[in-house]
């Protein structure tokens, strides 16, 4: 029989998905199963089973968890494909993936697909990032939900949403240098963003040509100038319409396997973490290509 390491944020989430139920699906999927969960402290010991498929069942920050760990693994273990289970907030990561549901991770064992880390040089709080590290409305946007109480995020993703126009509306450009390859950028921004993932925030597509595996980031960059377009793009987010407004209308896109920024600033995010001690050094960022396989539809 084949083996499956599942490690599960029982927390994630709406909180709706229970360990009985959750092996008892994976087993009839044919694995047998080695749980851990997130909220064992002594959960890194997964990285030390063999296994034929690792589950990973949470929201991004369950699979940003479970990448650090894996970051300080035998290379064994980093070999084994991994299958996201979507159930946290907005599934970032999953949405990239093309994953939409839990019961599509388990089963969706068709295609592996290359997963590229971040390594980031210059700030203390992480060494890399699976998502995106950026500046601007995003990371100020993060603020600004964790000071809300739990009574006014119901519908969090609604709620973030209505929060990022009114961030959008009121955020003072920044300063910035960017060093992508051989080009630099200068000017003043609301935001930049280098992405692993094409989405963001409150399931917010900014990267539409992101590959996670293709040895590039997707650097996007939105100029103080283009303010109401940027807020209208959200606008159709927050109202789920179809919106016929092209990122490239108002943003800047560019592939780069590499970076190197100053933001004349203090709101700079790596992952859904906020940078707290930013200081306006430098920030330097290499693409580690195809760290990780997943396995997608």
């Amino acid at each position: 029989m084949k083996k499956a390491i599942l490690v599960h944020n029982p927390t994630a989430g709406s909180g709706n998905h229970e360990k009985e139920n959750l092996v008892k699906q994976v087993e009839k999927a044919g694995f047998e199963v080695s749980y851990f969960s997130t909220n064992d402290p002594f959960m890194k010991r997964f990285t030390h089973k063999q296994a034929d498929v690792i589950f990973v069942a949470g929201g991004d920050g369950t699979v940003q968890k479970f990448a650090d760990f894996m970051r300080e693994a035998k290379e064994s273990i980093k070999q084994v494909p991994v299958q996201v289970l979507p159930y946290g907030t907005a599934n970032n990561i999953a949405t990239t993936l093309g994953i939409k549901v839990p019961e599509e991770g388990i089963t969706a064992q068709n295609t592996k697909t290359g997963f590229d880390i971040g390594i980031v040089e210059g700030v203390e709080e992480a060494g890399f990032f699976i998502e995106g590290i950026g500046c601007g409305i995003f990371p100020k946007l993060v603020r600004e939900m964790k000071a809300l109480d739990d009574d006014e995020k119901q519908d969090e993703i609604k709620k973030s949403r209505e929060t990022l126009v009114k961030v959008i509306d009121s955020y003072e450009a920044r300063e910035a240098i960017i060093i992508a390859g051989d080009k630099e950028i200068t000017g003043k921004f609301l935001l930049i963003e280098l992405m692993n993932i094409r989405y963001i925030g409150p399931n917010i597509e900014l990267a539409p040509n992101a590959e996670t595996g293709d040895g590039y980031f997707e650097l996007i960059t939105v100029p103080e100038e283009r303010r109401e377009e940027l807020k209208s793009y959200i606008q159709d987010h927050l109202n789920e319409r179809n919106t016929a407004k092209k990122l490239e209308d108002f943003a800047d896109l560019l592939k780069v396997k590499s970076l190197r920024l100053k933001w004349i600033g203090k709101d700079v995010h790596i992952d859904d973490e906020i940078i707290e001690d930013y200081r306006e050094e430098e920030i330097r960022v290499e693409n580690r290509k195809g760290f990780f396989t997943f396995l997608t539809p």
